[in-house]
C-alpha cells in the first residue's frame, strides 16, 4: 500500500514541487531566440530573430511613445579543451524604437557597439515590433586562423527592480552556436 504523498515507484510529490515544475516549463517556453550564422574569411555575419512574445510593459511603453530598446549581447569564445573558454570579443547590438506623438510614425535605430548600423521608420506598431525583433544582420571580425569558436547570444528587453534596488533583467536565455569554418 502506498503512503499519502507517494506515487508508484517511491516518488514523493507535493504542491510546491508541482508549481515549481510548471514554472520551469513556462520559463523554458518563453526563451526563444533564433540565431543564424554565415561565415566569410575574417568575418562572421549574425542574423537574429526573437520568436517569443515581448513583455506587455515593453509593448505598452512603445505604443505610448516612450523610447524602448532590445539589447542583443554577442560574445565570442575560443573553445579550449583543458582550460576554461577564452573570451575573444564582446559586442552589443542595440535596436531602439520610439513613436512620435504628433505624427504617429515610429523612428527606428540599430547600433552595434555605439555605431549606427541602420535606421528607418515604420507606420504601424506591428511593423516597428517586427523591425526591433528581427534586427539587421551584424558583422563580427574573426581571426583568419582559429581553433573552434563558440558564439553566445542573448536578447534583453528591459530591467525590472525589486525593492527599488535589486535589478532583474527580462530577456531570453543564452543561445550557444558553434562558429562554422569559412569557405
Amino acid at each position: 500500500m502506498l503512503k499519502p504523498g507517494w506515487v508508484g515507484g517511491g516518488v514523493w510529490y507535493d504542491r510546491h514541487t508541482m508549481v515549481l515544475a510548471a514554472f520551469l516549463l513556462a520559463a523554458a517556453t518563453l526563451a526563444d531566440l533564433e540565431v543564424a550564422l554565415q561565415p566569410a574569411p575574417g568575418r562572421l555575419t549574425v542574423q537574429m530573430a526573437v520568436g517569443s512574445k515581448l513583455p506587455d510593459d515593453w509593448t505598452q511603453a512603445l505604443s505610448a511613445g516612450a523610447p524602448v530598446s532590445i539589447t542583443y549581447r554577442l560574445r565570442l569564445y575560443r573553445n579550449r579543451r583543458w582550460l576554461w573558454d577564452l573570451r575573444l570579443a564582446s559586442h552589443e547590438l542595440v535596436v531602439k524604437a520610439q513613436r512620435d506623438p504628433l505624427t504617429g510614425v515610429f523612428s527606428l535605430v540599430s547600433e552595434i557597439d555605439e555605431e549606427i548600423l541602420a535606421s528607418g521608420q515604420a507606420d504601424t506598431l506591428d511593423e516597428a515590433i517586427f523591425w526591433v525583433t528581427h534586427p539587421p544582420s551584424a558583422e563580427l571580425a574573426l581571426p583568419l586562423r582559429h581553433e573552434p569558436l563558440w558564439l553566445f547570444v542573448r536578447a534583453e528587453f528591459l530591467t525590472r527592480y525589486k525593492l527599488l534596488v535589486i535589478p532583474s533583467t527580462v530577456g531570453t536565455d543564452w543561445v550557444q552556436k558553434a562558429v562554422p569554418e569559412s569557405p
